[in-house]
């Protein structure tokens, strides 16, 4: 085990406003954002967004994620952030992916994801569990909606 690898788990609400397209840009914009960042940061990790919902794993040095998190509970684009795991990793879940995305572009409901969301917000035991599960099996997924780091 990295005794230096940190993970953190978080999932928000969207306050993207707009038509899906614009939604879409966004979106875009953010991922770029965060590929381009977490590189040079050593983070790697994923984000969903689905039906207006955002989940984000963050792998890599403590002060690092804790820096990105800030950005991130300050963003407008954002809203009810919710932790639901943050701790010491054995080992990266996402090794590589500077982020990886997971988004329905047609903004279509993904149910392993709104499962996931519905456990996050209604504080059930076990939610940051499921989320991070998700976000695995999505992202090793095959689906043509998965956008690589290279896309």
């Amino acid at each position: 085990m990295d005794k230096h690898l940190h993970r953190l788990v978080y999932c928000s609400r969207n306050r993207i406003q707009g038509s899906d397209a614009e939604i879409q840009a966004e979106l875009e914009s953010i991922l770029a954002s965060a590929r381009k960042n977490n590189s040079v940061l050593e983070i790697t990790g994923a984000l969903l967004y689905n039906l207006g919902n955002f989940a984000q794993v963050l792998e890599g040095p403590l002060p690092a994620i804790e820096r990105i998190f800030e950005v991130i509970q300050r963003d407008p684009r954002h809203s009810e952030v919710t932790v639901v795991y943050s701790g010491a990793a054995p080992a990266r879940d996402f090794p590589e992916w500077s982020m990886a995305f997971i988004g329905s572009r047609d903004q279509q409901d993904v149910p392993l994801a709104a499962a996931a969301f519905h456990s996050v917000f209604s504080n059930e035991e076990g939610a940051g569990e499921q989320m991070l599960g998700a976000l695995k099996d999505l992202v090793v997924s095959e689906d043509e909606w998965i956008l690589s780091d290279a896309a």
